[in-house]
């Protein structure tokens, strides 16, 4: 038979030189992703979909103390979802004798759903059949239940807050902690084994006025019906059903072999990613795939179990698997970050043909060299493995076999190899077939078992190898470039080591012509298949000579081309998902220009560069560890993996590519970078001496909610910038960049609470290891934070006046309750005191001062209408919402601050009562009026109104957020007092928002005014959104002029966010803001009517960063803006506005606390 013949690389390729570099020359742009909806090029991808209420209550109530879940459901009813659930509880059988000494003593049905509308439930009894009705018996009714006829009952639903435990929460956000949400159940227990049980029940529902019928429209619209008999196959949990078809086969005793596991991951692909939903729900599916395969090609399952699997059976499964895979890349542009990594666990496959010749190329060579088929000897033992079920050891075996013959029979070097590649002397003799004995030295036939095994090597790749670089070459060879073709035989002699320089510079020459070969627009699934396969052999080469040559990289200019090829190499690698890298990419490019070029602020750019690709990897592996690591815990636990494999399971997957690569490049970079910029280790961000015993957090968001007794300097893992400040809290010190105008800086500003970032890991951590000490802590002439251990003793006495009123309630105010004074909306004319907020009076003297030419005329100013004081109170005193009210009350009573995750429950369900407002008569068309007379195009019709009103009630439910409710607390305010107005402008769609403090918080320079800018909205500048503005500051003369701006940091936020059409934006406005001695802005919600849209951030290609002359323009006119307004008012001031066409519109602005 003719045996696999591929073409040699050429021997001659180890004196080619490197390549030529022509990576420069590309436009890089080409390889942002590729959306499925072409209106979205660009747009931040869709964040996976949160599961619905009431299927994150079937996960949350999956298990009840004493009974097992045995089945559960959903179906539509009215405006929402229904949930069945039907549990047992079993005991002993003191009657059984031979049969088995437990029964089911009891059962019971639970009926669940988030609709809106109170529902009372028509139900019957199942006793003979499904579907029955019968009179139930009395001893199952629930309470409440009368008798509506021969053969029904009616019940009516209960009413319950319904709070998921914190791990349930989702995304990480506001939202996310301890949520609650109305809902209605109700609950039947029921007999269980003997002469009174019951098959089941039979129900529907209507509304309380009887008008309205519900049935189960998604089964033909006919009664509900459920069984109380276990299923055939139960399961123990309520659980994924993706997740228990995989385990289900894989932790079974019977036959199971590589090529089952293939036709089933090939089903499973077409079922949950080519078919999905959604493209989140693709995305989940796959990387749940992917653990299995990992699991798989990580020898964690098993290879065969009870079954013989011929070789060509193998491999025609492997093709059909990686050609399902291949097509899913080609169609599917949001799964090819998964379909590349699920490529790299599985072999190539091939026809049935190629496998057939595993199996009978063994006899072939045995033939040949008179080798007998013998038993007790290696080359039959491993024969008879082949024949039985070949698997990707047999490449391990083969490589091992040759080292043996090449090192002229020693078997240490046999060993080594399969030591090596993983496959020791226990697992060969695991094996159906096992190999228990050694090779045999054939010194006389030395020469022909070599030839012929490299050639049965290849046949075994071709067949398990996958990302074989040699094979994947040859492969595809033909088509590509000429300029591919030397990269590939540079990398092919060079591999084992070369110049890393060179090395990874014919990686990404050969990278890139692998994507202009079919990559990029990828139409031939087998051809991508062939070129996915060839470009993991080169990442992977590319990626060993980058972890193991980078440390000897130790100057400037190396570090800096290298973070270059790392940075695209990883764009490379992420097809799917590399918009934020990728712009970084072509931001650095154009810094290193500025750096040969010797601009002086290139290393100011390039820190804020590295910074965002430092968010960018962070997000990255936030990703995989939210994607992967629940499904690898749980098919690992159920199919008995190692546990270090389990807990480790996404840390090893982020550690085996290239970013793991680029975070250790960064990390060698940043040093050099602050240096450079002559940047220090610390930024001030709210200055004061303080002393405090120190405790290290992951989050400052986890103590929020604390009051430490004891004077406490917090050293935080990470910041996001919109938490408030503890009590007692008199520093907070972390590694996070975080913006000087946010939320927690101006709340530490305000406490004179110390609030600095340490741009080096080792200086914070020495900080962190005084955990439980005393230490006190001073800002140095050079605005570095030192540090030094004190006694206890002098806790308390060394604090500042300000950071001491922060832990105690020195300083106290008050704000008075304000009646609603009969309007539940005014336009600006009657903006006043005790009427509406500070913003809206402020917005009010900006416009009388524009008028009268206190400000310049160049500066715009939104139109603005708003709904005074006590509308909230009013609206939730009106008829149409007494429920809300009642339950409003009981609400607010229950609200427990007893720890960070109560206080998060309790107002969570807060704000879902405030949310359920309804508008009561006349409100909104008042609205309107008030709207048109004010120059504000009200909602044009009912679904737009609908979202405005959702607006209004969010920011009436932000009374009821974690960080206010804790300032308030901690400053000694009565909550109940605070009351919410809500200015309503029309949203100017900005290319740049900023905010201004018209004396530099940071030093207190009455002189000196500083600003930061974003592209955008501003909702990323104040609220959670990781990353800094740019920053600026200018000097001010008396006379109102400024100086030329200094910039001080530039961007490094990845998300921009902007709106999707013309629409309104309602502001918090409360009574609770802007008071002497208390800064309460930021604490409550401004919200949009349309949601805001996340774009990924452009830097490279913002006039505003490179344009020195548009920069200096604006900025100088922000600066401009800032004086004016200042002047205009008398006092310092915080000043928010935006930028669009390069004129500036002030929005708000309020005093400078």
């Amino acid at each position: 038979m003719e045996t696999l013949a591929a073409p040699e690389v050429a021997e001659t390729r180890a004196s080619a030189p490197a390549p030529v570099s022509n990576r420069r020359e590309r436009d890089i742009r080409a390889m942002l992703p590729r959306r499925t909806d072409p209106s979205a090029e660009g747009e931040r991808s869709a964040k996976a979909e949160a599961p619905s209420t009431v299927a994150r209550w079937r996960e949350a109530t999956s298990d009840a103390e004493g009974w097992t879940l045995i089945s559960d459901s959903t179906s539509p009813l009215a405006d929402g979802e229904l949930l069945v659930q039907v549990f047992e509880s079993s005991g002993r059988d003191e009657e059984a004798m031979s049969a088995p000494r437990r029964k089911i003593v009891g059962r019971r049905v639970v009926l669940t759903t988030n609709a809106l509308e109170p529902l009372v439930c028509h139900w019957g009894a199942a006793k003979i059949e499904p579907g029955e009705w019968a009179l139930p018996p009395e001893s199952v009714r629930p309470p409440g239940s009368v008798e509506v006829g021969p053969i029904a009952c009616e019940t009516p639903m209960e009413d319950f807050t319904g709070c998921f435990p914190l791990s349930m929460s989702g995304s990480v956000d506001e939202e996310g902690f301890g949520e609650c949400a109305f809902m209605q159940r109700l609950v039947f227990d029921l007999p269980g084994d003997g002469p009174n049980e019951l098959m089941g029940l039979s129900f529907v529902f209507r509304n309380v006025g009887g008008s309205s019928w519900f049935k189960d429209s998604s089964n033909g619209n006919s009664n509900y019906r459920v069984s109380c008999t276990r299923p055939t196959e139960h399961k123990s949990t309520a659980s994924d059903e993706l997740i228990d078809t995989i385990t289900r086969a894989e932790a079974g005793g019977n036959w199971w072999s590589l090529m089952h596991r293939f036709n089933l991951a090939t089903s499973l692909l077409e079922k949950h990613c080519v078919k999905a939903e959604s493209e989140s729900k693709a995305r989940e599916a796959a990387a749940k795939i992917f653990v299995w395969l990992r699991y798989s090609a990580t020898r964690q399952l098993t290879w065969q179990r009870n079954y013989n699997v011929k070789p060509r059976e193998l491999s025609s499964a492997q093709s059909r698997l990686t050609h399902c895979l291949a097509e899913i890349y080609t169609s599917q542009p949001h799964l090819r970050d998964m379909a590349r990594l699920m490529l790299s666990t599985v072999g190539r496959g091939g026809e049935s043909g190629q496998g057939q010749q595993i199996r009978d190329e063994i006899l072939n060579i045995m033939h040949r060299n008179g080798i007998k088929e013998v038993k007790g000897i290696w080359m039959e033992e491993w024969h008879q493995k082949l024949h039985n079920n070949t698997t990707p050891d047999d490449i391990v075996i083969c490589e091992a076999y040759l080292a043996f013959l090449q090192a002229n029979g020693d078997l240490s070097a046999y060993w080594r190899v399969l030591d090596e590649g993983g496959v020791s002397r226990e697992r060969l003799e695991s094996f159906e077939r096992p190999v228990r004995s050694e090779p045999i030295w054939r010194p006389q036939i030395k020469d022909n078992l070599i030839r012929d095994f490299k050639n049965y090597l290849k046949i075994l790749k071709a067949v398990h190898g996958g990302a074989d670089l040699t094979q994947s070459f040859n492969v595809c060879r033909d088509r590509l470039s000429n300029d591919c073709q030397r990269a590939l035989e540079y990398i092919c002699a060079n591999q084992g080591g070369a110049d890393v320089f060179n090395l990874v510079n014919a990686c990404l020459e050969a990278r890139h012509g692998v994507r202009d070969a079919g990559l990029a627009e990828p139409s031939d699934t087998p051809w991508c298949r062939e070129l996915i396969y060839l470009d993991l052999a080169i990442a992977d080469v590319s990626n060993r000579a980058i972890q193991g040559g980078s440390d000897a990289v130790t100057d400037t200019q190396g570090l800096l081309t290298l973070t270059d090829m790392v940075l695209e190499d990883l764009c490379l690698s992420l097809p799917s998902s590399n918009d934020d890298l990728l712009y970084s990419l072509i931001n650095w490019r154009r810094i290193l220009e500025l750096q040969r070029s010797g601009d002086s602020e290139w290393a100011l750019r390039a820190k804020a560069t590295v910074d965002r690709i430092r968010l960018a990897l962070t997000e990255h592996a936030t990703e995989i560890h939210d994607a992967m690591q629940p499904a690898a815990s749980t098919i690992g636990k159920r199919c008995d993996c190692d546990k270090w494999t389990i807990d480790l399971f996404s840390e090893e997957v982020i550690r085996g590519g290239p970013a793991f690569a680029l975070s250790l490049m960064l990390t060698r970079l940043d040093p050099y970078l602050r240096r450079e910029a002559n940047m220090g280790e610390w930024q001030i961000i709210s200055p004061a001496t303080c002393v405090g015993e120190v405790l290290h957090v992951k989050t400052l968001a986890e103590v929020m909610n604390n009051s430490f007794s004891t004077p406490t300097v917090l050293v935080c893992d990470h910041v996001g910038g919109d938490e408030e400040i503890p009590k007692g809290a008199t520093a907070v010190l972390t590694g996070s960049s975080v913006d000087v105008l946010s939320h927690s800086a101006v709340r530490a500003r305000n406490g004179g609470v110390l609030f600095a970032t340490c741009y080096e890991p080792t200086v914070l951590d020495k900080i962190g290891r005084n955990s439980k000490k005393a230490i006190k802590l001073s800002i140095t002439a050079d605005e570095c934070v030192s540090f030094e251990e004190i006694d206890y003793s002098s806790l308390g006495r060394e604090n500042s006046p300000a950071s001491e009123a922060n832990g105690s309630d020195a300083g106290r105010i008050n704000i008075k309750a304000i009646d609603f004074a009969g309007e539940v909306a005014v336009g600006m004319d009657d903006f006043r005191e005790n009427l509406v907020g500070a913003k809206a009076r402020n917005t009010k003297a900006l416009r009388d001062a524009l008028t009268s030419g206190g400000i310049p005329g160049w500066i715009n100013l939104p139109v603005s209408v708003a709904i005074p004081f006590g509308t909230f109170e009013h609206v939730l005193a009106c008829p149409e919402n007494a429920k809300q009210a009642k339950t409003m009350a009981r609400l607010a009573s229950e609200i427990d601050d007893s720890n960070g995750t109560s206080l998060a429950a309790s107002l969570k369900v807060c704000r879902a009562c405030v949310r359920s407002l309804i508008p009561p008569a006349g409100m909104l068309t008042r609205l309107a009026d008030v709207m048109q007379r004010g120059g504000i195009e009200p909602p044009a019709d009912d679904q737009t109104w609908d979202l405005a009103w959702r607006a209004i009630c969010d920011v009436w439910a932000s009374k009821w957020n974690d960080r206010a409710y804790v300032s308030m607390r901690n400053r000694g305010l009565d909550h109940n007092n605070l009351r919410m107005s809500v200015l309503v402008q029309p949203v100017i769609n900005a290319d740049h928002a900023f905010v201004i403090h018209t004396v530099n918080p940071s030093t207190g320079t009455e002189d000196e005014l500083y600003a930061e800018v974003v592209q955008g909205m501003g909702e990323t500048l104040v609220g959670n959104y990781p990353g800094r503005a740019l920053s600026f500051t200018v000097k001010k003369s008396p006379e109102g002029a400024v100086s030329e701006p200094v910039i001080h940091g530039y961007p490094s936020k990845n998300t921009v966010l902007r709106v999707p059409c013309q629409t309104l934006i309602f502001r918090s406005d409360s009574n609770g803001e802007d008071l002497e001695g208390y800064a309460g802005a930021g604490l409550y919600e401004s919200v949009p009517m349309h949601a805001t849209v996340e774009y990924h951030a452009d830097y490279a290609s913002d006039a505003l960063i490179w344009d020195r002359n548009a920069r200096s323009d604006v900025l100088t006119a922000v600066a401009r803006a800032g004086v004016a307004i200042e002047r205009a008012l008398g006092a310092a001031q915080d000043v928010e506005g935006v930028i669009r066409g390069g004129a500036v519109f002030v929005v708000q602005t309020r005093p400078q606390v």
